[in-house]
């Protein structure tokens, strides 16, 4: 059973943010109908080539799709959207500020003809105050968001490699949307929801911001150690690999102590009392460990750890978390059949009792525009008029 069993989902969608929240709900078992400018498509079609030359990005984000080439800036294109919205149960849109309300794409104009619609706009600073009308990109999110002064070095700050933002926003778009979905089952009605990058990446800020309100304090870049909390982080041992823990509680401060680096002397020491402490003397702490951890290969800290009850773990490249254990006992890396070969893919990462997951290749460009227009009406005459009109 497909928790989204027979609901739709239509799609202005561009880039990753509103591509990767459909997605997901293509995952539940939601039908998601992609609408794309003709001859062009997504732009995260054309990022790479890598995947039988398909972008490695449309390959993430736009599985379980269909694809529909439409100008909606024709009358004809126009026309469709509208007898498609008219049976959606959500849209979803991603546009850039103003471009749906010059469509005549926007909620006002789709809850005309579909009441009880879900629709969900992602945007990066929202539809209204002063900077609403400001494109937004991940990178240009993370710099306004406070993220790149937060990520890196003490000398030198850092983007996050991955599409925080993107996937922050498309995360809580569905939730969202799943929400009013439950709403709309109790009450019959639909809703417009506005999610944004820079709000959603507010929200991720965590404890920072009390930080700031109570004690005036702005964080430091601290590269892979914790503000609140030493030790914490990979500390690279005598074989050049490293080993990364977390001593939480006074509890895993004395056990790490006697138990893992044989320094019982620290325990009594005033200056790491407390976290509190340890944290004020940081500097001195984190040297001393440093120098007791690379004394030791990779596999005696590994030892040691794994008998004791502080969290630890290794630190993996890519491909070694791709082909880790845990990776293949929680069946996460799978396969899709495509007219090209198989693409591995990971895989939703939710595991229902009852419900289940679907998967499906990611579409060609405009590989269903013919099926959806044959589905609500339109002849074969009358689809050959609109390829030959450029409207499809």
């Amino acid at each position: 059973m497909l928790a989204l069993d027979d609901i739709t989902v239509l799609s202005l969608e561009s880039g990753v943010s509103a591509p990767l929240c459909t997605r997901m709900l293509g995952d539940f078992g939601a039908e998601v109908i992609k609408v794309e400018r003709p001859d062009v498509g997504d732009v995260n079609r054309h990022w790479d080539s890598a995947v039988y030359g398909d972008s490695s990005a449309h390959v993430w984000v736009d599985r379980n799709k269909l694809s529909i080439e439409l100008d909606l800036k024709s009358d004809d294109g126009s026309k469709i959207f509208s007898e498609l919205a008219a049976e959606a149960d959500i849209v979803v849109q991603n546009y850039a500020p103003g471009v749906v309300e010059r469509l005549g794409v926007d909620y006002d104009s789709v809850s005309e003809i579909n009441e009880n619609v879900i629709y969900l706009n992602i945007s990066g600073y929202g539809r209204t105050g002063p900077y609403s009308d400001r494109k937004a990109y991940d990178l240009v999110m993370q710099g306004e968001s406070g993220a790149i002064l937060l990520n890196g070095s003490p000398d030198e700050p850092a983007k996050i490699p991955i599409s925080i933002c993107d996937i922050n926003a498309a995360t809580y778009g569905t939730i969202a949307t799943l929400l009013s979905l439950f709403h709309r089952e109790r009450t019959g009605n639909g809703d417009e929801i506005d999610v944004t990058m820079f709000g959603g990446m507010l929200s991720w800020m965590g404890y920072f911001p009390h930080k700031y309100w109570h004690n005036d304090e702005l964080p430091e870049r601290m590269g892979t150690r914790h503000h609140l909390i030493t030790p914490y982080g990979p500390y690279e041992t005598a074989d050049d690999q490293y080993v990364n823990f977390a001593i939480l509680s006074e509890a895993h401060w004395k056990e790490f102590c006697v138990d893992i680096i044989d320094r019982p002397a620290l325990l009594t020491d005033d200056r790491f009392e407390t976290n509190e402490d340890r944290i004020d003397n940081r500097d001195v702490l984190e040297s001393t460990i440093e120098s007791v951890i690379e004394s030791e290969p990779r596999d005696h800290w590994a030892d040691l750890l794994s008998e004791s009850s502080i969290p630890w773990g290794d630190v993996n490249e890519l491909d070694d978390v791709l082909d880790h254990p845990q990776t293949e006992h929680l069946d996460l890396v799978k396969e899709l059949e495509t007219d090209d070969g198989p693409v591995p893919y990971v895989d939703n990462p939710i595991s229902f009792g009852d419900l289940e997951t679907t998967t499906d290749r990611m579409p060609d460009l405009g590989e269903h525009t013919n099926d959806i227009l044959e589905a609500i009406g339109y002849t074969s005459e009358q689809i050959d008029e609109l390829h030959a009109k450029d409207v499809v």
